[in-house]
């Protein structure tokens, strides 16, 4: 069986070919259209201040993330419905 070669799913470009790679649930992304996608969130923040989108775009350090995915799932798991379904 071939080893399947990654690539990224907007780009095109071989893993090799990259420095970075991420990947997704259904998707990979390359360091550079992470970079150009960095870039058009910024641009797009500065032309539209008025909407205060730069304050929810402002990248959280890893730390931060997780705290937040652990608050949601505390909070998904004390919210639940007791039925059969909850066990998870």
């Amino acid at each position: 069986m071939a080893k399947e070669e990654l690539d990224c799913s907007f780009c095109g470009k071989k893993k090799a070919d990259t420095n970075l790679l991420i990947a997704g649930i259904d998707a990979h992304i390359c360091d550079r259209c992470i970079e150009q996608a960095n870039g058009i969130v910024i641009e797009e923040s500065k032309q539209d201040n008025s909407t205060g989108f730069t304050s929810d775009v402002m990248l959280k350090k890893p730390q931060e993330i997780k705290a937040f995915l652990d608050a949601v799932y505390y909070w998904s798991r004390t919210n639940q419905k007791s039925n059969v379904c909850s066990g998870l």
